[in-house]
């Protein structure tokens, strides 16, 4: 499922040696899961900033991740799997009511 979404990245702020690249990377277009993991590896953090998944097709599949300070990050979806993956890995994460954009 999340190895086929292509994300675009917006970038607050970023650590990272190969900031440049990865900005450059991430500007104006929508990179594959895989090659997100790649460029993240071990040496960058996204301290502020979003991923928005997408289809092949380009469309917005509903799921957002927000990194807030580098140790918060929201996930914003109504994709069950995706909500129980997260509850498995992360036990103490905190499902919050799901809220429509048209709710503010």
């Amino acid at each position: 499922m999340i190895e086929s979404y292509r994300w675009r990245l917006v970038i607050d702020e970023l650590l990272s040696p190969r900031y440049q690249e990865i900005a450059e990377a991430a500007e104006g277009s929508l990179m594959g899961t895989e090659q997100l993991v790649a460029m993240f590896g071990n040496d960058a953090q996204l301290i502020d900033g979003e991923l928005t998944a997408h289809d092949a097709a380009g469309s917005s599949v509903g799921l957002t991740i927000r990194a807030l300070d580098s140790t918060w990050w929201d996930v914003e979806t109504t994709m069950q799997e995706v909500l129980d993956k997260i509850s498995l890995f992360y036990p103490d994460a905190e499902v919050l009511p799901w809220r429509s954009p048209d709710e503010g």
